[in-house]
């Protein structure tokens, strides 16, 4: 405690040691800290089944998976975290996003017939083309949102299995 009578060099004198014995504690606490360890990543298995078979020609037919990692890219509002388009020449494939932060991801993918890099719908609206999105009830009676959809990755590899559906069969 400061007294009135303690002068500014007595003053001085008892800062400079209480910082110095503060400082040390410091440096001697960092010194059983843990080491910085770099963020672990993931892997993340994506299983595609249910893929339509063309008649004729189906080397032009592709599977296209999208990865989201925010509502807006749900929204068609920013371009999704990554992109793949696969050969559809079976009945079912595979594909592994390697290297994933830990975080909270959604998936869509669809079945491109034609090759035109988008989802063909009919007049009204309805999918031409087989698709699934992460979280999707076989009787899409609901419109999802990113965070219904959406899944957590964590420091550990996941799979995910999404079957495409059909609207126009």
């Amino acid at each position: 405690m400061i007294t009135a009578t303690q002068t500014s060099q007595e003053l001085a004198v008892k800062t400079a040691i209480f910082c110095t014995i503060s400082l040390s504690a410091l440096l001697s606490l960092s010194a059983f800290a843990k080491p910085f360890e770099q963020k672990q990543l993931s892997d993340l298995n994506i299983n595609i089944k249910n893929i339509p078979r063309l008649k004729g020609d189906v080397g032009t037919a592709e599977v296209e998976i999208s990865l989201l990692a925010n509502a807006a890219q749900w929204q068609l509002e920013q371009a999704p975290f990554k992109v793949v388009r696969l050969p559809a020449n079976t009945t079912q494939l595979s594909h592994t996003f390697s290297q994933l932060p830990a975080g909270r991801y959604a998936l869509f993918a669809f079945f491109d017939a034609n090759n035109n890099q988008k989802l063909d719908e009919d007049w009204l609206g309805i999918p031409k083309e087989a698709f699934a999105f992460s979280g999707m009830t076989p009787s899409l009676d609901q419109e999802l949102n990113f965070i219904q959809a959406s899944f957590i990755v964590s420091e550990k590899e996941q799979s995910k299995t999404l079957p495409l559906i059909e609207m126009n069969e």
